[in-house]
């Protein structure tokens, strides 16, 4: 079964700085890479070419040789990703162990009927690796709003047979109206949501809306990757929520000034964990 339930399905996001094909009506695996292209993909994952530094010379590499997407098979389920137009798509390519840490540190924290939240899914990253760690008890509830990579999110649930998952094509904010995306860099992975009531091309909702929506009432773990929107998403959630609804485990980018939310996550009984390259590991310490 491959069923993927699709709320809140609102009108086209327009991403005027990228306009990039979805060639998703193909079934995955038609777009396995050219042989000179898994011989050089087969390179760049001996450490240390893989890393970011390294990257966008590799892709542009692979996009002169053929320029589209690829599907690949990774150590976290099956992707159909389009190196040049997103970095969350190139790693999955390039680095065998993107952001294990993270993953492993979030599957720690689920059983297989467990929930897990996904705010800023992109295409899926965390989804599909977490989705693929759940019973069909388990849930995953996937936020994106931008329109692009939802397609690819929704294709890749697919190629690994989610049927478990809820997909949310809102933004989470501290209001509900509408929003747009500004795309920065020329990237789908650099987004940030600006608010238009008018002409917004998404839903804007309190993260507790959507959890309503989705009737989730615990979440076993988060990840949450927003662009520096992070407070504007879980300073109200927090204030509002009752603790029983608070996620156990969070993932949380930390690139940027983040201390404010950091303060906020410490005041609500959350303990670092870990530091990882790009973001911080934290767990609920429980209430005596």
């Amino acid at each position: 079964m491959r069923a993927i339930r699709v709320a809140l399905l609102d009108g086209p996001n327009h991403t005027d700085t990228i306009q990039k094909m979805n060639p998703g009506k193909k079934d995955f695996g038609a777009y396995r890479g050219s042989l000179l292209q898994r011989v050089i993909i087969a390179i760049t994952r001996i450490p240390p070419f893989y890393r970011g530094y390294f990257r966008p010379k590799w892709v542009g590499l692979l996009d002169r040789i053929r320029p589209g997407p690829v599907d690949v098979v990774s150590r976290y389920g099956l992707f159909r990703v389009y190196p040049s137009t997103n970095l969350v798509d190139s790693a999955i390519l390039l680095h065998p162990n993107y952001n294990k840490v993270e993953i492993d540190f979030l599957r720690e924290g689920l059983s297989g009927n467990s929930t897990f939240v996904d705010i800023g899914a992109n295409i899926g990253l965390y989804s599909v690796a977490l989705g693929g760690h759940l019973s069909s008890g388990g849930r995953v509830v996937s936020i994106e709003p931008n329109a692009v990579c939802n397609e690819r999110l929704k294709f890749n649930l697919a190629a690994n047979g989610f049927d478990h998952v809820s997909v949310f094509e809102v933004a989470v904010g501290d209001f509900s109206g509408r929003g747009k995306l500004r795309i920065l860099k020329n990237d789908l992975a650099i987004a940030q949501t600006v608010r238009d009531d008018v002409g917004g091309d998404f839903a804007v909702l309190p993260l507790e809306t959507i959890l309503d929506q989705a009737a989730v009432h615990r979440i076993d773990a988060l990840k949450i990757d927003v662009e520096g929107f992070e407070r504007a998403v879980l300073e109200p959630f927090f204030k509002s929520a009752p603790f029983e609804r608070w996620p156990r485990r969070i993932c949380i980018e930390h690139l940027g000034e983040k201390a404010d939310i950091m303060n906020i996550l410490r005041d609500c009984g959350y303990r670092l964990v870990r530091n990882t390259r790009n973001n911080s590991l934290l767990v609920l310490e429980p209430r005596a």
